[in-house]
């Protein structure tokens, strides 16, 4: 069998078990493991990283040029995400590939991205490439989605690609 395949095989059944195990938990059962993988993965990867007030870990890797983003707007990133247990989720098409398709656009603040994304956004410019780690209570919360569970922290890394800034009539 090639290791790919083994590799694969191996996260699926893993993950497969995580998730079964947890649907005897209680919400704040979930809560707490949230904040123990969270913990543990900050002092292996970040260990002198300190969250914004909210919660939300941001990494700058490259600076960015230009007025940072702010509120109203209009962005476009390139992005990928995974769970904080290395399920991939979502990526704009391409991006782990190095491919630059479409990207994902959205206006800072209107609630057509997660609470953690729109935070980021407040210390980005045009260029910047960052990593982030969401905490659940800024991304899907205690429910989840469709195919991310309740309580589930959350792994992007993001290049900024295109800033429209927001329409302020002059006074």
């Amino acid at each position: 069998m090639n290791k790919k395949l083994f590799f694969g095989l191996f996260i699926t059944i893993i993950a497969a078990v995580f998730f079964s195990c947890n649907d005897n938990l209680d919400d704040e059962q979930l809560r707490q493991l949230e904040l123990e993988k969270l913990a543990e993965y900050i002092q292996v990867n970040y260990p002198d990283l300190e969250p914004t007030p909210s919660g939300l870990y941001y990494i700058e890797v490259v600076e960015g040029e230009g007025d940072t983003i702010r509120f109203g707007d209009r962005v476009q990133i390139f992005y990928s995400t995974w769970t904080i247990d290395s399920v991939w989720l979502d990526e704009t098409s391409g991006y782990s590939q190095g491919l630059r398709y479409e990207p994902f656009e959205y206006i800072v603040g209107n609630g057509e991205s997660i609470q953690g994304l729109d935070e980021a956004s407040n210390f980005m410019r045009p260029g910047s490439k960052v990593h982030l780690v969401i905490p659940s209570e800024l991304a899907y919360g205690q429910n989840g989605t469709y195919d991310v569970g309740g309580f589930t922290t959350l792994l992007m890394e993001i290049e900024v690609y295109k800033v429209y800034p927001a329409y302020v009539p002059e006074e």
